[in-house]
């Protein structure tokens, strides 16, 4: 992937252009989320950076900022800035999917990432919701949440009454 990234993209574009109940497409979906999950928590950031647009947007959660973090990260060079801002703070533990909407252009997974905190050894473990949108089989732009309706509702999913205990779509666009 990282050797012809050109030969990666049309892969990714062709699989992109695939029906989401498609099973080649989940299968092709899963496997390059645990690929790139896994390439970010080594640290393999020329195996992620395939993934993404050159002119990919990143708008950071803002309870994740501490001082001196930008707000919105873009392109490769700022998803190189993203990762050292966070592993300045945290090191990585884990970080799996754990479920995944895929309604087209725009993808959502709940994750279960796992943190601990450098200076205290502090650790958290906690549900993520991530929606990336695609273009051209490339991520162009990412948004976390740590409310996994949310990332939902961002996706265009309905979601359940208020304190149902729910923790997946009403109806799933996958």
């Amino acid at each position: 992937m990282v050797r012809w990234p050109g030969a990666w993209a049309a892969v990714a574009r062709a699989a992109q252009a695939l029906p989401p109940r498609s099973r080649l497409r989940r299968a092709l979906l899963r496997r390059n989320a645990l690929s790139g999950w896994g390439a970010w928590v080594r640290e393999d950031l020329d195996l992620c950076l395939v993934r993404f647009a050159p002119d990919w947007h990143y708008d950071a959660p803002p309870e994740w900022l501490i001082a001196g973090m930008a707000g919105v990260y873009r392109g490769h060079a700022g998803l190189r800035e993203w990762s050292a801002d966070l592993r300045e703070s945290w090191e990585f533990l884990d970080h799996t999917p754990l479920e995944v909407v895929d309604a087209g252009d725009v993808v959502a997974f709940l994750c279960r990432i796992r943190l601990r905190a450098r200076s205290s050894g502090i650790e958290l473990d906690s549900h993520l919701g991530q929606v990336f949108w695609m273009e051209r089989g490339l991520i162009v732009r990412e948004r976390d949440f740590s409310d996994w309706d949310e990332a939902l509702r961002e996706v265009g999913i309905p979601v359940a009454a208020e304190g149902s205990g729910r923790q997946g779509p009403v109806t799933s666009a996958s």
